[in-house]
């Protein structure tokens, strides 16, 4: 089909910058031409023939595979909104040329054509430039308090999430959805996908079960969405890593990535892009305390059980100290047995550290034996 076509369109060329040719020869060489100006318009016709032959291609075909090219990883949506920005620019310089058609001949003629090139260029490049934003104000007025139709519900934010392999694989980003601390779209790049399914095709075992998992678990996601999860068929540059492409692709449509990997955070935030990482996440909402910790608690009050005393850390969370009753009102040092999370919040089992214990009272009485005697 293509030779077809290339074919065609030298054939096309060929004739038409033949008739041209003939034109300007005749046009030269008057109504009665003589031998010297037929050799010469002849001459012009065989040449044009071969430079619609040759050039042809060049200055249509061509231009117009490298634009479908280009157009091919360009998402709908910018498509969409450079085209409908053109179309606005176009309708105001169409306006602007009445008033135009009045000035004199020179520029009534090239006025109209030139403000609408502009319009059109400037309308296309607000609208491309500024998409994000007007993606954001579509998504406030269809938060709009609107009755809502029935079995409907009200759109979510327009924010939007890159995920990273990684982040796939982990897992907890599908628990993370579900608390409703994320609200938006989860996108997964392509290139993001190949590299799961790459994984999934591996050779190595420990290799082949993480891309077998975070498809498994892409899979679950889908069909149970807590947020919704997009497919992103977009294309950056052939040739990069894929945390490359996926920094490239954040830092065009100003996405915040979603992701584990320690470098790729790194090298993202040195370039303006936000990072989310799981694993902070995870840092910032683990416990205050942990197993086998070791903390001096305040007993307060008596606890339900026997012979149990209870203190409290500075954030108000219980501590249910063993055997410390007798201990009301003395900071005692204990160490921590278990942590329980119940809905509620914390609750913090401990045993007293009876030998820290003992050694605290025996500097307790060495100072107070030593103030003694200076007294005395």
């Amino acid at each position: 089909m293509k030779f077809s076509l290339n074919f065609i369109t030298r054939l096309a060329g060929a004739v038409a910058l033949l008739i041209t040719g003939a034109n300007i020869g005749l046009t030269l060489s008057g109504p009665n031409p003589n031998e010297q100006q037929l050799l010469a318009t002849q001459l012009l016709m065989l040449t044009g023939a071969a430079l619609g032959l040759i050039l042809t291609p060049r200055l249509t075909v061509e231009p117009l595979h490298h634009l479908l090219r280009a157009l091919h990883g360009v998402p709908l949506a910018d498509i969409l909104f450079v085209t409908l920005g053109s179309v606005l620019g176009l309708l105001l310089a169409l306006l602007l040329t009445v008033p135009l058609l009045l000035l004199p001949a020179p520029f009534s003629n090239a006025m109209p054509l030139l403000l609408a090139l502009l319009f059109g260029y400037i309308g296309a490049m607000t609208f491309a430039s500024h998409r994000q934003s007007l993606e954001q104000l579509q998504a406030m007025l269809r938060r709009l308090p609107f009755r809502e139709s029935k079995g409907e519900t009200l759109s979510t934010t327009g924010r939007s999430y890159l995920l990273d392999t990684s982040a796939i694989i982990d897992g907890r980003i599908a628990e993370v959805s579900k608390t409703g601390f994320l609200e938006g779209t989860l996108l997964v790049p392509q290139f993001v996908l190949l590299e799961l399914q790459s994984l999934a095709d591996s050779s190595d075992e420990l290799r082949r079960s993480k891309g077998r998992r975070g498809l498994e678990l892409l899979n679950q996601m889908q069909k149970k969405p807590a947020m919704p999860i997009e497919i992103m068929e977009t294309d950056v540059d052939d040739g990069n890593r894929v945390d490359d492409s996926l920094v490239l692709l954040a830092r065009q449509y100003k996405y915040p990535i979603i992701t584990n990997d320690f470098n790729l955070n790194r090298v993202a935030g040195l370039q303006g892009v936000r990072v989310l990482s799981l694993n902070q996440l995870s840092e910032a909402v683990r416990p205050p305390v942990s197993q086998d910790q070791r903390l001096h608690v305040l007993i307060r009050n008596e606890g339900n059980a026997r012979q149990q005393g209870v203190g409290y850390l500075d954030d108000g969370t219980p501590v249910v100290v063993e055997d410390a009753r007798h201990l009301i009102g003395e900071r005692v040092p204990v160490i921590v047995t278990r942590v329980l999370q119940t809905n509620t919040g914390r609750l913090v089992f401990a045993q007293l550290d009876s030998e820290t214990l003992d050694n605290e009272r025996k500097d307790d009485q060495s100072e107070t034996g030593k103030a003694l005697s200076k007294a005395v």
